[in-house]
């Protein structure tokens, strides 16, 4: 009895085996990251600007966008967070971040020149802003004529840094990638964020990371653009210079 495979089976089972090791290396990658967004209610503000009058300084059909959930409400367990915008292809003199206390008093106000080119940038808030168990309410605006403001492309939101020991301490000893899904578990939006773009800086070609980022930017209670989504992701100091004569931050 010949126990040999037909040679017409054997080359069909070839062929599969081949064309499975093709599709599986096509196959986009899979996020990891899944956030578990708390319940915090609709925050005051908008994370897209309403329509204005007059000189628009943005390119048609883009917008500035805050990179929060719907709610435009984010947590976080620093003093000293990073908040992420979609700045679009502009031709704005200045763009300028300003942070209120919960009496609307403001405690820091900066400036900033933009290149003109389109991404999503981190602005980082100095070292000891925000207070524990406080919040505080951000504008970002593009500035299209410094003599006019009601021009401004401008949007706005809530951050709330909350005092969690056991969290922070876990986090400290973690490694960067463990410490994302510490974040995303407890729902801390503005660390999850900021630590998946530190991930994405040091390894820009990693496209697990990048599927990782456009996942947690659509995903449930987000649902950004796509386009918001897949925009190259800058460091600040590459796409806005500071401008001078900045307030200085009250230590909480």
């Amino acid at each position: 009895m010949n126990n040999l495979l037909p040679r017409k089976f054997l080359s069909t089972a070839i062929s599969a085996i081949v064309g499975l090791a093709i599709v599986s290396a096509v196959v986009p990658v899979q996020a990891e990251v899944k956030i578990n967004l708390p319940d915090l209610g609709k925050g005051p503000g908008r994370r897209v600007p309403g329509g204005s009058r007059g000189v628009n300084c943005v390119a048609k059909n883009q917008y500035l966008t805050a990179i929060v959930p719907m709610s435009n409400i984010g947590l976080t367990t620093v003093a000293d967070p990073t908040l992420y915008f979609y700045i679009p292809v502009n031709q704005a003199p200045e763009v300028e971040l300003v942070l209120q206390d919960e009496n609307e008093q403001e405690i820091y106000k900066q400036k900033y020149k933009p290149n003109g080119n389109a991404g999503v940038v981190g602005v980082s808030l100095p070292a000891n802003t925000l207070a524990k168990g406080q919040k505080y309410r951000w504008n970002f605006s593009i500035i299209c004529n410094t003599q006019d403001r009601s021009l401004d492309k401008l949007v706005q939101g809530t951050i709330q840094r909350v005092d969690d020991p056991q969290l922070m301490s876990k986090a400290e000893k973690a490694s960067p990638q463990e410490r994302l899904k510490l974040y995303a578990d407890a729902g801390m939006w503005y660390d999850t964020l900021a630590t998946l773009a530190q991930l994405r800086y040091s390894r820009p070609q990693d496209s697990a990371l990048k599927a990782d980022w456009v996942s947690l930017l659509t995903t449930e209670g987000v649902k950004l653009d796509t386009e918001v989504a897949q925009a190259p992701l800058f460091q600040e100091k590459n796409l806005l210079q500071p401008i001078s004569q900045t307030s200085e931050a009250i230590a909480p």
